[in-house]
């Protein structure tokens, strides 16, 4: 018998928002998040440079925070470099060439698995940003330039954070960007392919997802990656996956070119739409909203993600608060 889980979304105050995942007996998964929460990691900013740091190779970034960004070298793309066309093209060649003989490399080592040989170590190389190993991101380094060669003070550049500030220290940022999914992660300027998380590590399902990943069509500029939760999806699933991160990156372009720097242009997402992202599977038979607004934000979310799955949206009426129902409050005290 399939364990059923329900989803219950508490959104009735305006200062904060809680997320529980319950199965009969559980709670499998719990989120909270308040109005006044800080946490910025993923968010995408238009960002303006505001000094060069070469001793430190970095670039510190007026993103529209009190304190300033930390922009390494090893994390501004080419595109923005400030060099010669001829240039640029050189640079593009050499890491056209890098990422083939990455990709070759990443299947070679599924074949060999495939064929029997188990000491194999998969370290794919097509990673989620915060596992792309240091020295991968190196071989798409060409070793000529420096940092105050190519990047200017003022330069206006579109950053996401990588790190939440800590302390004194400013948020580490990247210009690489990388957009989570249900299924997979969009890389949208960073040209790799499609990879698969290295946390899917049984090779006859990393060649099932391998296959599919060689019929779809992936924009040659950018790179996907399969998610854990794209274990046994099918193509048509993973595609539209595929294509609403692409929309979804589309109105961040466009957004990006009608604002002025420093400023927020795309948020990470909200708790509600994180949690259909994440803890929604299909196992889970509804999801209860308590809330107008939260309502209606996860009906949106639920019909842009999934649109077939939307009639498990319920909006919760009654007037008992939908957590001491559901006896939910007794159990997070419990947690």
């Amino acid at each position: 018998k399939i364990m059923s889980k329900n989803l219950y979304i508490d959104a009735s105050h305006p200062s904060e928002v809680r997320v529980v995942l319950k199965s009969e007996k559980h709670i499998e998964d719990y989120e909270y998040e308040s109005v006044n929460n800080t946490l910025i990691k993923n968010n995408i900013y238009l960002g303006k440079v505001s000094r060069i740091e070469p001793s430190l190779q970095a670039a510190f970034v007026d993103f529209g925070r009190e304190r300033h960004g930390f922009l390494s070298f090893n994390d501004i793309q080419s595109d923005y470099y400030q060099i010669p066309q001829s240039d640029l093209d050189k640079i593009k060649k050499e890491e056209e060439k890098a990422r083939e003989e990455l990709s070759k490399e990443s299947e070679n080592i599924e074949n060999k698995i495939l064929e029997g040989e188990n000491n194999i170590e998969i370290n794919d190389p097509v990673e989620k940003k915060d596992e792309v190993e240091e020295a991968e991101r190196k071989k798409f380094r060409p070793k000529r330039y420096k940092i105050q060669e190519v990047i200017k003070p003022n330069q206006v550049i579109l950053v996401q954070v990588l790190k939440d500030e800590r302390g004194f220290k400013g948020a580490a940022l990247s210009t690489f960007i990388s957009i989570a999914g249900k299924y997979i992660v969009l890389m949208p300027n960073t040209a790799k392919g499609g990879g698969i998380s290295r946390k899917i590590f049984n090779p006859v399902e990393r060649k099932k997802i391998r296959n599919i990943l060689n019929e779809i069509e992936i924009p040659k500029e950018m790179g996907i990656i399969v998610r854990t939760a794209g274990l046994n999806k099918t193509k048509n699933e993973i595609d539209n996956d595929l294509k609403n991160l692409i929309s979804v990156w589309n109105s961040i372009k466009e957004n990006a070119m009608n604002s002025i720097a420093p400023t927020l242009i795309h948020q990470e997402s909200d708790i509600i739409k994180r949690s259909i992202r994440d803890m929604y599977d299909e196992e889970t038979q509804n999801i209860v909203v308590e809330g107008n607004e939260g309502y209606q934000k996860t009906k949106n979310y639920m019909k842009l993600m999934m649109p077939k799955q939307l009639k498990k949206v319920k909006k919760y009426r009654e007037k008992t608060p939908l957590f001491f129902k559901e006896n939910i409050e007794k159990k997070l005290f419990e947690i």
